[in-house]
């Protein structure tokens, strides 16, 4: 294993180790350290406290993750900005899988008993996005869309990146136009940055456009409005535990039905979201949106020979 592969497993080990324990001296690592059969590879006994303290710079810089020493609780060692975990990032993404790999790499017997959802391609795009992001350089696409026979090259002036039901999408400019366009990076099949600079976009727009939605759909046929929507049964739970979009709140509340509130642009996600709740959601309002529910689950029922 490269020397440098195994200080990121070593320090997200030691991340993982800190944080689960919530306050953990020197000696409680070391002893952990001294019996990890898969990392510690060269049998060490301890890991040497200047080496350690390296570490922790190390952990600070690659991750931001900030370990601290409580020197009034027995040099205890603990996370100072355990909120890091708590948001959606690179970070976050990048320490979570490794944390689950060093695991499995520990326990290879325990990988035949977890599956992994399968993703669409596209992975390999995301280091020249992110780069030509840090550049400020069009890059050029070789791009198929699903409704699309052939494929198109496009010069586009990237905007930024999101994750959205296991796609990774690049939202961005073609340059010469107005308005902007996404990008699934599973549909690209080629990607070069240029040499050609761009003026990024003014990201607080795009993200207070992308806050309207539940995806990455910026469909301006649509406009942001309140939706509420009644949820029946066993269903509000899960709605409560996951919300369908970060703006919603409960606004009435019964033994059988809980009605929440949205602030979004109701278009063609949010509403097949809504669909696939079946028979436990109904919009209320506006009726536009009902009636348009209604007229898709009339379509479905067509599809079944239900009806005419």
């Amino acid at each position: 294993m490269a020397t440098s592969i195994r200080l990121i497993r070593r320090y997200i080990w030691l991340i993982d180790t800190i944080r689960r324990a919530g306050s953990i001296t020197l000696q409680e690592i070391n002893r952990k350290w001294a019996y990890n059969t898969s990392l510690n590879i060269d049998n060490e006994d301890e890991i040497p406290e200047r080496t350690f303290h390296r570490h922790r710079e190390a952990i600070a810089e690659l991750f931001d993750i900030e370990i601290g020493c409580n020197r009034f609780d027995g040099n205890k060692y603990y996370i100072k900005n355990e909120e890091v975990f708590d948001k959606p990032s690179f970070t976050t993404w990048l320490f979570n899988g490794l944390s689950i790999d060093n695991q499995m790499l520990e326990n290879r017997e325990v990988s035949e008993r977890i599956i992994f959802a399968e993703t669409p391609g596209g992975h390999e795009f995301l280091s020249p996005i992110i780069e030509s992001l840090s550049k400020n350089r069009i890059v050029s696409i070789i791009y198929k869309r699903f409704t699309a026979s052939a494929s198109k090259e496009w010069l586009v002036e990237p905007a930024l990146l999101k994750q959205s039901n296991r796609r990774w999408y690049l939202i961005g400019r073609i340059k010469g136009c107005d308005s902007l366009t996404v990008f699934a990076l599973d549909r690209i099949q080629k990607l070069d940055i240029t040499d050609q600079s761009y003026e990024p976009e003014n990201l607080e727009n795009i993200k207070t456009q992308l806050s309207e939605v539940i995806g990455v759909n910026i469909d301006d046929d649509f406009d942001c409005e309140t939706v509420v929507v009644r949820v029946y049964g066993k269903q509000r739970a899960y709605i409560d535990s996951l919300p369908l979009h970060f703006s919603q709140r409960v606004k009435d509340k019964t033994a059988d039905f809980t009605d929440y509130e949205f602030t979004i642009r109701p278009e063609y996600e949010f509403q097949r979201a809504i669909l696939s709740l079946g028979p436990d959601a109904e919009i209320l309002s506006p009726q536009w949106l009902r009636e348009e529910i209604k007229w898709l689950a009339e379509e479905i029922l067509k599809r079944y020979n239900l009806i005419k």
